[in-house]
């Protein structure tokens, strides 16, 4: 099972389907997803509901939590994402991008963390231990690669 260090999103035209991948640039980690629209509408209200707790918890939180390096970036033109190296997207493509059958999202109330698991062909691909800002920003990223108005979601869908 792989561990989701980096997400990067992009929309793909020609599948009319979001496309995350994750750890883009290295070849032993990478695993490649599409996501349906349907999909992502049946995981949006599932992710505010993480998103509310998360903001609840960051609130009572007084100690800081340790920082983990973690790579978002939704297409290129966001500020606050590092620049994804394009040849790296395209080099270390792998043979078969897999359909996101299923996410489950485990919320871990000693650390406030949130665990995402993301499996594809029946079984688990990869999962990710995110903290509250790590998590708000992967799904922000993921958010902004969509295509808004085909898609019918507002572009501040998951403003909370």
């Amino acid at each position: 099972m792989v561990e989701a260090r980096k997400f990067t999103f992009q929309y793909s035209r020609l599948e009319d389907r979001l496309k995350m991948l994750i750890n883009y640039d290295s070849v032993s980690s990478r695993v490649d997803f599409f996501i349906t629209r349907a999909m992502l509408f049946r995981l949006i209200p599932v992710i505010e509901q993480i998103l509310i707790k998360l903001s609840t918890a960051r609130q009572e939180r007084s100690a800081p939590v340790a920082d983990r390096h973690l790579h978002v970036n939704a297409q290129e033109h966001c500020q606050q994402e590092t620049k994804t190296d394009k040849t790296a997207l395209t080099l270390l493509e792998q043979h078969e991008t897999l359909l996101l059958e299923k996410v489950d999202f485990t919320w871990h109330k000693q650390t406030k963390r949130v665990e995402v698991s993301f499996y594809a062909q029946g079984k688990l691909q990869c999962h990710a231990l995110l903290d509250g800002e790590h998590f708000a920003a992967v799904m922000h990223g993921m958010i902004r690669a969509v295509p808004h108005t085909s898609w019918g979601m507002a572009p501040n869908i998951l403003q909370i």
